[in-house]
This record gives structure tokens, C-alpha cells and sequence, in this order.
């Protein structure tokens, strides 16, 4: 597990990998998650139809300004709906970088709960040295 994350953290860091605010919320919010099947667990036209929900918008700002440390009312000036396609350019790559960055954590985190007991133990142990 270590040297796959070390790997991840390594080439998202060398190649400035982001993700656009849109999608960062479409992953946390798991509408990009695969089922059991392999199979995406919603199409885009329901992805569509629950980022034009009511309050979609809001709580994706509210995601967003808690995970990058600014204001909504910042965000809120990104543009209209989940586009944020007014993203002050001179900002733009910092925050999608960032994104990528807790998107990474978030998707490692996940991975460790899937681990059986025993390799959580030892990667706990290994950590604690």
C-alpha cells in the first residue's frame, strides 16, 4: 500500500493533477461511484438532473469553501449553477490542484477500509515506528 500511494501522491504532485470544482463534488458525493458490477452507479443524465436539484448548488458550495478555506460568497461568484466556469484564472489551477490533492486522500481513505483486519493492523503498526 505504501509504495502505490507513495506513486499516486508522486505523479499528482509532478504533474499538477486537479479536478474542477464540478467534478470534485460529483466524486464527493459519490455520483461517480462504480456498483458492484463495474457499472457507473448513475448515468449523466441523473447526475445532471440532481446538480439542478434544489440545494445541490449550495451544498457544493459549502463543500467547496470548507475543503479550500475561503469564502462561499467567493465561490458563489464562480458563476451560475455547479459550472464554476468563473474561476479567477490566476486562482484556477491552485484550487483545482488542491482538489486533486483531498480527492487523492479521500479515495486512499476509502481503500484502507477495505482492507482486511490483519493489514490494517500492520500498516498501523508501520506508521506508529
Amino acid at each position: 500500500m505504501d509504495n502505490l500511494t507513495d506513486r499516486i501522491l508522486k505523479m499528482s504532485i509532478d504533474r499538477k493533477l486537479g479536478i474542477h470544482p464540478r467534478r470534485f463534488c460529483r466524486r464527493w458525493f459519490g455520483y461517480e461511484d462504480i456498483n458492484q458490477f463495474g457499472k457507473p452507479r448513475f448515468t449523466e443524465k441523473q447526475i445532471l438532473a440532481i446538480e439542478s436539484d434544489r440545494g445541490y448548488r449550495q451544498k457544493s458550495i459549502d463543500l467547496l469553501a470548507e475543503i479550500l478555506k475561503i469564502k462561499r460568497n467567493t465561490i458563489d461568484r464562480w458563476g451560475k449553477g455547479v459550472e464554476f466556469n468563473k474561476i479567477p484564472a490566476n486562482e484556477q489551477q491552485k484550487y483545482q490542484v488542491y482538489l486533486g490533492y483531498v480527492d487523492v486522500i479521500r479515495i486512499m481513505t476509502i481503500s484502507l477500509t477495505q482492507l482486511d483486519e490483519r493489514s490494517l493492523l500492520n500498516l498501523l503498526r508501520r506508521l506508529e515506528d
